[in-house]
């Protein structure tokens, strides 16, 4: 990673599903590919520029020099169809609502966004939203019915 870019980095959830709560999920937008890792989870209280928290990004090519090779360092990359294939092993979700999870959940990308990851409609991923909510949902009333054997 170079200091001389226009690249953001998309900070989401903390990367505690995948037991690392030191860690944050994250995207550096490239032109094509964006790539996705995770980073120590304190370099967002160290940036030195204006983050755009509404939008939940950083601009990288602002950063002080020292600070960007220090994000570069401690950026980890992760396989985001690795981690879709851990949740459907570990869950009830199917291989589809489990991306959805991973880039709309974990990584915070917006409709959009998502959208073209999975070369997908935004309303297709809107749908699939609202489909883990309700299964969401579902499973945590249901967890708490008590099975009793007789």
């Amino acid at each position: 990673m170079s200091g001389s870019d226009d690249r953001w980095l998309h900070y989401g959830a903390v990367a505690t599903p995948i037991d690392r709560p030191d860690r944050t999920f994250g995207y550096v937008d490239e032109a094509e590919n964006p790539k996705f890792g995770t980073f120590p989870s304190d370099f967002l209280n160290r940036v030195d520029v204006p983050a755009d928290e509404e939008r939940g990004r950083v601009p990288l090519g602002e950063l002080d020099p020292d600070l960007y090779r220090r994000f570069g360092n401690g950026f980890q990359r992760v396989d985001v169809g690795a981690l879709a294939g851990d949740l459907v092993a570990a869950s009830l979700f199917p291989p589809h609502e489990a991306r959805i999870v991973v880039l709309y959940g974990w990584f915070d990308m917006d409709r959009e966004a998502t959208a073209e990851a999975l070369e997908t409609e935004p309303d297709r991923v809107r749908r699939l939203v609202e489909t883990v909510r309700d299964r969401r949902e579902r499973a945590d009333r249901t967890a708490t019915v008590r099975f009793t054997p007789e």
